[in-house]
């Protein structure tokens, strides 16, 4: 085990060309296919693939608009071509025990924002790599779906811009052109005895990133997916 101390690792890729990460976390997930066959518990053969997968935390931007992340296209794929994968590299400071950097082109596969009435909003984003075989010698393609997920909606909430994401406004609503929306509400007895209720929107976008940090008085919860398809070639 390694101990990585944070003001001494670092953080490089465009998406994020002029700081403001707060935390990262990587790993290589491996997914282990053993063939078992009758008579025998010795595996037939042994198929392994591996995948990176990466997750950042940062805060949006300042009121100065400087640093926070870069604002990305995430429309779905309309042909065969790879959707563009952005190049992130972490390298972390160690205590004792050398950890090389961790770099790899990645795949954004979810964005949120989070923001409450008072302090600066942070975006959280997660990452996926192309898959790795040691023995596959075709082309992997990624291929992105639609992007979709839930906004905070109502009096004294963050636009939908600042929470870095633009919204496919038409098509966000239902046949009869009406947002689809929820509501969710609480509250306790005893003092102050406070609760909350908040409306959530469902919505389609076609951007995200570039959040704003700060936006004292205004609350966000802002959730989406981005669904990426591997295509083997």
């Amino acid at each position: 085990m390694a101990v990585i101390i944070g003001n001494a690792s670092t953080v490089t890729t465009t998406l994020f060309a002029q700081g403001g990460i707060v935390s990262v976390n990587f790993g290589i997930q491996p997914n282990i296919n053993r063939l078992w066959e009758l008579g025998s518990f010795t595996p037939y053969d042994i198929f392994t693939q591996r995948q990176r997968t990466l997750s950042i935390v940062a805060y949006g931007k300042k009121l100065s608009g400087q640093g926070g992340s870069q604002s990305i296209d995430v429309t779905p794929s309309t042909s065969c071509i790879d959707t563009g994968a952005i190049s992130i590299t972490v390298t972390p400071g160690v205590c004792a025990d050398p950890v090389g950097p961790f770099t790899d082109d990645f795949y954004p596969t979810g964005y949120s924002y989070s923001k409450e009435v008072q302090g600066f909003g942070q975006e959280s984003w997660t990452f996926t790599s192309k898959p790795l075989f040691s023995d596959y010698t075709g082309e992997i393609r990624h291929l992105r779906g639609i992007a979709t997920g839930q906004i905070l909606k109502g009096a004294g909430t963050m636009t939908e811009v600042d929470t870095g994401i633009v919204v496919d406004d038409a098509a966000s609503k239902d046949s009869q052109g009406a947002y689809i929306e929820g509501e969710t509400g609480s509250v306790a007895a005893g003092f102050p005895g406070l609760g909350t209720f908040e409306t959530q929107r469902e919505v389609i976008v076609t951007r995200v990133g570039a959040s704003l940090g700060k936006a004292d008085g205004l609350r966000a919860q802002t959730q989406i997916t981005i669904p990426m398809t591997p295509v083997f070639l």
